[in-house]
């Protein structure tokens, strides 16, 4: 399993040479990274992701710009940089909802994967949670 993780994060590290901002879907770069779909109503998808991003390691200084976004800091470990997290959920139908996450770097030309992983972290968190019921 270490290694299965450890070829993940160099396979994500290349590709990220480059990129510095990640949409869910919508980045070609990083195909896994896909939109959530749930099947509950907007508003519970919105307060289960804005609970699991309050309590995301480095998380800080989150805000509510509109309804139904969400907007975090995140703070690197290793040398401090302050990237932005957007969230935010979209009604697909009567009984599903989209939830969408973009994780975009403030500084250079490439991010070495660390914001897909972000926004993977983010969304296992979110699975988590479902999974406990939150």
């Amino acid at each position: 399993m270490t290694h299965l993780l450890t070829l993940l994060s160099l396979t994500l590290g290349c590709r990220g040479l480059s990129i510095n901002e990640v949409t869910t879907g919508e980045t070609p770069e990083y195909p896994e990274v896909k939109a959530q779909r749930f099947v509950e109503p907007p508003g519970a998808v919105m307060r289960r992701a804005k609970a699991v991003a309050d309590e995301m390691p480095g998380w800080q200084n989150c805000s509510v710009p509109e309804p139904m976004h969400y907007h975090c800091e995140a703070v690197t470990p290793t040398l401090g940089f302050v990237d932005d997290v957007q969230i935010w959920v979209e009604p697909l139908g009567p009984t599903v909802t989209v939830l969408k996450v973009r994780s975009a770097s403030r500084v250079g030309k490439g991010d070495l994967g660390a914001n897909a992983k972000r926004i993977l972290a983010f969304q296992a968190a979110v699975e988590e949670s479902l999974v406990r019921g939150e």
